[in-house]
């Protein structure tokens, strides 16, 4: 009867083994991953619904480490997006913006050079939209007549096993978010290049801001060959907003 019942508690551990294996290898659904990635972004999720406006200030440098310029990127909702540019050699500011009606770029070479204002396509206003909405969303899904998130299953980045989720906008813009399997913090994110290269943006560490997670540094390759390093500085959630920031420019 002893012996009955070692063999039965063997057996009945390696059926609880197994039935855990399979409930881990249970594929998970789009609304599960978004979940937990969004959980993995902030200390209390429910703050991310919160978020109406974000300003990062960032730097970048090439694969030699030659610094590219400074950039500031303010968003807000429903859908604005502002970036300035700075770069030294040669002094140039440059700005892209999605206003409440319009997009455009102004580009001004030095402080005593007059300032090129150009209006952007409709088209390409649309994606500036949607680049700040998908920003704002913290990886939830888009609105049906915004676009879709579909759940691309397990891939692997750098050999870590991760969970991916594509999202496509009507405008045409298009992100692909890579998971930890495990801890479901992003690892990266992939776009096409205008001549449909693959580029990428791997994240090397994270920083924390307000209870919300933020990347602090992202390593930027094309078709897998290094081409640069975005490093994040300031970073502020929910910041006073500069009037007429999101207005088209006057001459």
């Amino acid at each position: 009867m002893a012996l009955f019942r070692r063999l039965s508690a063997l057996l009945a551990t390696f059926l609880f083994a197994a039935t855990s294996g399979l409930a881990a290898d249970k594929p998970l659904s789009l609304d599960e991953v978004i979940a937990k990635a969004r959980a993995a972004a902030a200390a209390d999720p429910a703050a991310l619904t919160k978020v109406r406006s974000l300003r990062l200030e960032f730097t970048s440098a090439d694969e030699k480490g030659k610094s590219q310029g400074r950039m500031t990127l303010t968003l807000a909702a429903p859908g604005y997006r502002h970036q300035l540019s700075a770069s030294d050699e040669p002094a140039t500011t440059t700005i892209v913006c999605a206003g409440r009606l319009e997009g455009w770029t102004t580009r001004q070479r030095g402080p005593l050079t007059p300032k090129e204002i150009r209006p952007v396509t409709f088209e390409e206003f649309r994606k500036l939209q949607d680049m700040a909405r998908d920003d704002l969303a913290f990886f939830a899904a888009p609105a049906p007549e915004v676009g879709t998130a579909e759940y691309k299953g397990l891939t692997e980045v750098s050999g870590r096993a991760t969970h991916a989720v594509h999202y496509a906008y009507a405008s045409g813009f298009r992100i692909t978010r890579h998971f930890d399997a495990k801890t479901f913090a992003l690892v990266a994110s992939d776009q096409l290049t205008p001549a449909r290269e693959l580029i990428r943006q791997q994240v090397e560490s994270f920083v924390e801001v307000d209870g919300l997670r933020f990347a602090a540094k992202e390593t930027v390759t094309i078709e897998g060959r290094k081409s640069g390093e975005v490093t994040y500085g300031r970073i502020q959630v929910n910041p006073a907003l500069t009037p007429g920031l999101f207005d088209f420019p006057t001459f």
